[in-house]
């Protein structure tokens, strides 16, 4: 919830100031800079002008709403949808910077890292989803119907 208000925010103040969106973009220079945080490109300032960082964070912002609305974050259908956000993104800075903090990741890891993170996380989801059917089929199995 914090994640999708904080992007909300930007959008809007985006939306009514060029100023805002060019300090914005300033900000996650210096950030990339200082920090090494890990961007798949630098920043691209022509984004930050046009309306192309609003659009991509709208889109961002209703993607991650939907996502949390429809599921709880401990299962494979989040999983599912981080994932697809992931796999849409070109060159993202703060949308990276926000998936990284809801799943718990640090500034080092890229659009990339975290998709195979997401897949490490849906993959032991699945297997511990498939020991926990196969450990009911097999007490299943194990129990005596109870006769007369």
């Amino acid at each position: 919830k914090e994640s999708i208000d904080s992007i909300e925010e930007w959008i809007e103040n985006g939306e009514q100031s060029v100023a805002f969106r060019v300090a914005s973009w300033r900000d996650q220079r210096a950030a990339q800079g200082d920090l090494k945080i890990a961007m798949e490109s630098d920043s691209n300032f022509m984004a930050f002008i046009s309306n192309k960082a609003i659009a991509n964070r709208k889109k961002f912002a209703k993607q991650l709403r939907d996502a949390a609305s429809v599921t709880d974050f401990d299962n494979l259908q989040f999983l599912q949808a981080i994932h697809s956000i992931l796999s849409q993104m070109h060159s993202p800075c703060l949308r990276l910077e926000l998936l990284q903090y809801i799943l718990g990741l640090d500034n080092r890891y890229s659009v990339e890292h975290v998709k195979r993170s997401v897949e490490l996380a849906a993959t032991c989801l699945t297997i511990s989803e498939s020991e926990v059917f196969n450990e009911n089929e097999n007490s299943e199995a194990n129990v005596k119907p109870l006769t007369s």
